[in-house]
């Protein structure tokens, strides 16, 4: 059997969502903590590949971040989303879940990575997988300490029951009533979410292909003077807009409570 993982996997800044992904997958399957994947044989010419997991371990994948969701001094960030084994029986899901992800904790900073597990708790049994960040820090610094209750307010997937209404409901009434409408927003993951927010989405601009980067940044400059007149907070991709590489201008809006 042979890996399906190439033997370099190299960082480019210039490309910082796709090849961070990838340096951190290659690195995964090094420590024995990825999906693993290996050529087993050949069919019609073709390789076939398979993961190869130890039992009782889980796997994990490494998933690009947008730099706007990175921890402030980080030079690369990714989501690595730790999978338990199903397997396991229900008895030892609290102690699988501990065991392995101290294991994959230690072994991203073994490779000098500072880790942190964000959003609302997760639990064995009710969730199927815990998402961590993954950050590369300049020597000497280290992560903001983010507060303990930060997203007790929070369920893992929020839901909405009359009169209720899902929050993107505003913002798109606010994107409505100023007439952008070249703009489609998603919600974010929860553990995406800032602490104490009560929503946060991505709000890209859908202008034509033929677009500018200059075309992008007046465009972002535009939706960002509305949202945050109607008080939105608002985190920005961090480098000059490239249409070569980026799939498509955004900002991060996102609506906070004030801690008690």
């Amino acid at each position: 059997m042979t890996s399906a993982s190439p033997t370099t996997v190299v960082y480019d800044p210039a490309d910082p969502v796709r090849s961070a992904a990838a340096l951190v997958n290659h690195q995964l399957d090094q420590l024995g903590l990825g999906q693993h994947w290996v050529q087993t044989r050949t069919q019609n010419g073709r390789p076939v590949v398979d993961r190869q997991i130890p039992p009782g371990h889980g796997w994990c994948r490494a998933i690009g971040l947008h730099q706007a969701l990175w921890p402030a001094t980080a030079d690369l960030c990714v989501e690595v989303d730790w999978h338990p084994d199903h397997d396991v029986p229900a008895p030892e899901h609290d102690e699988h879940w501990q065991t392995r992800l101290a294991a994959v904790t230690a072994g991203l900073e073994s490779l000098g990575y500072a880790v942190r597990m964000p959003g609302p708790r997760r639990t064995p049994g009710a969730d199927r997988y815990q998402p961590l960040i993954a950050a590369r820090l300049p020597v000497g610094a280290s992560l903001a300490p983010s507060p303990a209750n930060g997203w007790d307010h929070l369920k893992v997937h929020p839901t909405y029951t009359w009169p209720e209404r899902d929050p993107i409901w505003r913002l798109h009434r606010t994107l409505g009533d100023s007439h952008l409408d070249s703009y489609v927003s998603r919600t974010l993951e929860t553990h995406h979410w800032p602490p104490y927010s009560t929503g946060a989405w991505m709000v890209m601009w859908t202008g034509g292909q033929t677009a500018t980067a200059d075309d992008w940044h007046t465009a972002i400059a535009r939706v960002r003077r509305v949202l945050r007149i109607a008080g939105y907070g608002l985190l920005d991709h961090r480098r000059p807009w490239d249409p070569a590489v980026d799939q498509r201008p955004y900002v991060i809006a996102y609506l906070r409570e004030v801690p008690q």
